[in-house]
């Protein structure tokens, strides 16, 4: 249930938070592919999020920052909030000032959407422990606002756990398997993001 994001600049996986059997964790491990590659762990300056898991997890090229959303603390209600890590000789964490109406995700999956510069979040858990299948943008220039993103034809069905990914040949995220209320899936869904967004 940790969070995990692909540092492309740095040819680098990142890792955030998830669980063990002693809790919940909010440490950033690196994983380096360049030469021999290796683990490397992360201690940012400042505040940091609270330990977590089933949060997501982006990595902003255009602002050189690891971006981490929602997830659920302690047992509780997933959380809204959007953090900020920038990397470097001196790491710190940042935590977001957000304009719209936040929602409220667990297992739900997150992409950049690099051509329209913003954070798209589909499906999850919301506050309620229900199943969802909508999706929202954070758009990210200027003050970091979030919307629903209106999109066309026939839906995914409502779940969680499942992967995404952005297809950048294609301009599209891609979607796959998960649980929804009827169980395991291993469906493959594409949202193309061109002209009108729109699932299949």
């Amino acid at each position: 249930d940790h969070a995990t994001a692909w540092d492309s600049d740095r040819q680098q996986m990142i890792v955030f938070g998830g669980s063990v059997a002693q809790g919940l964790l909010n440490d950033i491990w690196e994983l380096s592919l360049v030469g021999g590659g290796g683990w490397t762990a992360v201690v940012p300056a400042g505040p940091a999020p609270q330990p977590r898991s089933s949060a997501s997890a982006v990595y902003d090229r255009a602002r050189d920052r690891l971006l981490v959303y929602g997830g659920q603390v302690n047992g509780g209600l997933p959380q809204s909030e959007v953090w900020a890590l920038s990397p470097g000789v001196t790491p710190a964490w940042t935590l977001l000032a957000v304009a719209g109406n936040p929602p409220r995700r667990m297992w739900h999956t997150a992409v950049y959407d690099p051509v329209r510069d913003r954070m798209l979040v589909f499906g999850g858990w919301d506050e309620f422990y229900a199943f969802r299948n909508d999706v929202w943008a954070l758009s990210l220039q200027g003050t970091p606002t979030w919307s629903v993103l209106p999109v066309s034809g026939t839906l995914p069905s409502p779940r969680r756990n499942h992967a995404a990914a952005y297809d950048p040949v294609r301009d599209r995220m891609v979607v796959f398997g998960g649980s929804d209320p009827t169980g395991p899936r291993n469906d493959v869904w594409a949202l193309d993001l061109g002209t009108g967004p729109g699932w299949s």
